[in-house]
């Protein structure tokens, strides 16, 4: 199913013609030497047990042909895995789905729902429906209690600079590859199509965002590209996503017309493209793949929506101070 999301993605690309830098591969980078030998026995294992074979070991003596920078100690470049410009692609999806006679109500925050009968109601109106899926994610506050409790919202803060010189571009990121590294509290970037480094690094739990995003983030980049002090910094922005204890996404039903879809745990972008594959399949009546994933194994986060956060915070916190020492 990790495949096919990827797949799905790549497919509703290219039909729609959606425009948003689409490209080839991730690497995944150790922070500490003692990850090297499991990364190298990952990858045996993938392709010993399941028979893939796009996921290549790098050890540390080649590391220079995937990364400009001494940070690290090893990596997995998984070839299957694409990157793109998930704002256009968002855009792009919505594109079509207006083109295929949905209407979208932008500016319409739901107040709440009833379930006999299906009704959505906002400030402005009301929606009547046969069908009602809750795909809020990290944004679903207190609409649906009987399912805040599976995932803990976090935010997540990206920045990006100014364009880099093709030479720099080469030197930092030399495959042009989306990187990501082995620390909880996880560091993330990539090249934009016009050779910007989008990166990401950093993250709070609560509801406001640092006063100075752009420099907020600067501090984890700089710890990997110490080359780009003198980069200028155009954009910082930042995001809501939504974790679960054991990083499974969370699907399911409330009754037979409530649908719930969240808990991507970072992986929005394919796994939230497959979720409403999933969900339209079991809206049609083709139910089992969605009870696969609506069956995986989940849990609560300990204390409910009232405690979870600082029981959070302090596991967030224990885990950051491991990366760090």
């Amino acid at each position: 199913m990790g495949l096919e999301a990827v797949d799905t993605v790549k497919g509703l690309i290219s039909k729609y013609g959606i425009e948003c830098d689409l490209k080839q591969g991730i690497m995944h980078l150790a922070h500490r030497a003692k990850y090297s030998s499991e990364f190298e026995d990952e990858v045996g294992f993938l392709r010993d047990r399941y028979n893939f074979e796009q996921m290549e070991y790098i050890p540390g003596e080649r590391l220079s042909e995937v990364i400009g920078s001494q940070a690290y100690h090893s990596a997995q470049w998984d070839k299957a895995a694409l990157h793109l410009h998930p704002l256009n692609y968002a855009l792009g999806l919505a594109e079509a789905a207006v083109k295929a006679g949905v209407t979208i109500y932008e500016q319409s925050r739901v107040t709440g729902y009833s379930d006999v009968p299906v009704l959505v109601k906002t400030a402005s109106g009301q929606v009547k429906a046969k069908e009602i899926i809750l795909a809020c994610n990290g944004y679903i506050e207190k609409l649906e209690p009987r399912i805040n409790g599976f995932i803990m919202p976090i935010n997540n803060f990206v920045l990006a600079t100014e364009p880099l010189s093709d030479e720099l571009a080469k030197q930092i990121i030399p495959k042009d590859t989306a990187m990501q590294d082995s620390r909880f509290v996880i560091n993330y970037w990539k090249l934009s199509g016009d050779k910007r480094l989008i990166f990401g690094g950093g993250e709070n739990y609560r509801r406001g965002f640092p006063s100075d995003i752009k420099g907020f983030v600067r501090n984890y980049m700089l710890q990997i590209y110490p080359q780009l002090a003198q980069t200028k910094i155009d954009y910082g922005w930042g995001g809501t996503l939504a974790i679960t204890m054991n990083r499974l996404p969370h699907f399911g039903r409330i009754n037979n017309h409530i649908w719930h879809l969240q808990g991507y745990s970072g992986h929005g972008v394919p796994t939230a493209t497959f979720a409403g594959k999933l969900v339209a399949e079991a809206i049609s009546g083709k139910l089992e793949r969605f009870d696969l994933v609506a069956n995986l194994p989940t849990a609560k986060f300990p204390g409910g929506t009232l405690l979870r956060w600082p029981g959070m915070v302090a596991g967030m916190l224990y885990f950051a101070l491991r990366d760090r020492f």
